[in-house]
């Protein structure tokens, strides 16, 4: 039996923080985060890699191992500070495929036109 290839979770996030933080910041608060909680081998399970990183508006994507998720999602809420900044890590969508993820999150950002953010005037009952 031949071993099947690894499969990949992207995990789009968003940064919620005072400061500007460049995607080398981002990365060694990842895997610190993974080491304190997962150790050496929760990281080489885990696998992260940061995809895509927007250092305006402070969102991401992130590469995991499938079967490692979970511990993912943990390392990301156990991050609240830098150094003496406070920071919050928010999961906005996971998918299985980059292409797709990236198609929900312009989705997100350009709804469609005619689309009205305030609720539908409902006419009283009489």
């Amino acid at each position: 039996m031949t071993p099947s290839r690894t499969r990949y979770r992207y995990v789009s996030f968003k940064i919620l923080s005072t400061t500007h933080l460049r995607e080398i910041q981002i990365h060694e608060l990842i895997r610190r985060s993974i080491l304190e909680l997962f150790g050496a081998y929760g990281l080489s399970k885990i696998e992260p890699k940061i995809m895509d990183y927007n250092e305006g508006r402070l969102t991401g994507i992130i590469r995991c191992n499938h079967l490692y998720l979970p511990m993912l999602r943990a390392s990301l809420a156990s991050i609240t500070a830098m150094g003496e900044e406070p920071i919050a890590f928010f999961i906005l969508k996971v998918s299985g495929t980059l292409r797709a993820l990236r198609a929900a999150l312009q989705k997100d950002r350009n709804p469609p036109k005619g689309s009205s953010s305030r609720p539908l005037d409902r006419p009283s009952k009489p």
